[in-house]
């Protein structure tokens, strides 16, 4: 009896010495839950402090201020043109105008990298009336804990927009095909939208893949292989011109690519960060497009690349790459926000044209952005179609910023 006395009393012990802890503890958690919101917030502030710009001793109210301001005036939009006015709950709200030649999509666009560089947060973002045209209502948030709101609201250009903004169009190349005929590579030739593939020659899958595009109406491009600034650490394969081959080389090997297929729209490049540079190399390829009266497109995969330049002295139809979707740093939602711009960019000069590869995240993104595009006005064309379309008048391409794939 005397032993289960002890125990007893030495399991009351150890409940006092353990209470005042534990009740901490559960205090403790008590306390994280109902602050949770607030502690986030402290965690991201002493964890992530490059992700906020320098602090310029502007008040939050200052700084959303100062965002619309910015924000307006990258769009075209003048100070004097920007109302403010008292809004509802004491929110300031301020509203202009989308210029006439700028979609509101792609202010938007503009507008929300604008406000997040500035260390805004955007609380809510509607579109509202027909999506054409919409207006964008914003509610905006300065301030670690959010005191400064605002409203913004960008309404839509005046009367009826201009038509190629109506009906912008978009040509989506694909490169690098020909390896095999699996499931990315049938899903890219079934996105129900015409497109372009650019098949590599030589390769197991080629002639496949250039029969099964044409029977669903899509043009066919050669992948011509070039040579790349860091050959051999990278290899365009055992059909590639090289700088190194003569005249005579060079038009053999294009004939034995050629006939690796029934019938070509066109080339682009694969590689030829080194090749495309050359103007003796390129020449020669240019006067085997204009016999075999192909289309040229310029894949820029070197910022000195004259295969574009060259073919326009020359007034041979050429088009070089506005974009190339899916770097090797993309994911699907990279993809998606590259297709986005790509559409930006169609509505602002009325056509756009881009590259991607046959990668499972690219299909993913196409299958996603296209019919969504597509509903938004966006019009697809193969680049045959594309070149077809303009005249004199459009504008040539930009400098990509960016090169693609070496």
């Amino acid at each position: 009896m005397a032993r289960k006395r002890r125990s007893r009393k030495s399991s009351r012990r150890w409940f006092a010495r353990a209470f005042v802890p534990l009740s901490a503890i559960v205090l403790l958690l008590a306390l994280g839950l109902v602050f949770r919101e607030r502690l986030v917030d402290l965690w991201l502030t002493t964890t992530s402090p490059g992700q906020r710009l320098p602090d310029r001793g502007l008040t939050p109210a200052q700084q959303l201020d100062e965002a619309v301001v910015l924000g307006a005036r990258e769009l075209g939009v003048p100070n004097t043109r920007i109302g403010r006015r008292a809004g509802a709950k004491h929110m300031p709200h301020f509203e202009f105008r989308c210029p006439d030649r700028l979609h509101p999509i792609t202010a938007n666009r503009w507008l929300s990298r604008i406000f997040l560089d500035a260390g805004l947060e955007i609380l809510d973002c509607a579109e509202d009336g027909p999506s054409a045209r919409p207006k964008l209502e914003y509610v905006l948030a300065a301030g670690p804990r959010r005191e400064a709101r605002a409203t913004l609201t960008v309404y839509p250009p005046i009367g009826d927009p201009p038509l190629h903004e109506a009906h912008p169009r978009l040509a989506i190349l694909v490169d690098d095909l020909g390896h095999n005929y699996g499931r990315v590579a049938r899903g890219i030739l079934d996105l129900g939208e015409p497109i372009t593939v650019s098949v590599l020659p030589g390769l197991g899958s080629s002639r496949r893949l250039e029969r099964e595009a044409r029977r669903r109406g899509h043009a066919v491009f050669l992948h011509l292989p070039m040579e790349p600034e860091d050959y051999p650490a990278e290899d365009p394969g055992p059909l590639a011109l090289f700088t190194r081959m003569g005249p005579d080389s060079v038009a053999d090997l294009l004939a034995t690519m050629a006939r690796n297929f029934d019938h070509l729209d066109g080339f682009n490049n694969h590689m030829g960060s080194k090749a495309s540079t050359d103007p003796t190399l390129v020449g020669e390829v240019l006067d085997w497009a204009d016999r075999e009266q192909l289309l040229v497109v310029d894949s820029y995969t070197a910022s000195r690349s004259c295969i574009y330049t060259l073919a326009r002295e020359r007034e041979e139809p050429a088009l070089r790459v506005d974009l190339f979707l899916d770097g090797e740093e993309e994911d699907e939602a990279g993809i998606m926000e590259n297709l986005a711009e790509a559409a930006e960019t169609a509505r602002r000069r009325g056509w756009a044209l881009v590259i991607c590869h046959p990668r499972s995240e690219t299909l993913a993104a196409l299958e996603v952005m296209l019919p969504r595009l597509r509903d938004n006005g966006l019009r697809f064309v193969t680049v045959p179609q594309l070149f077809a379309s303009l005249d004199a008048s459009d504008p040539a391409p930009p400098r990509p910023r960016r090169t693609g794939p070496h």
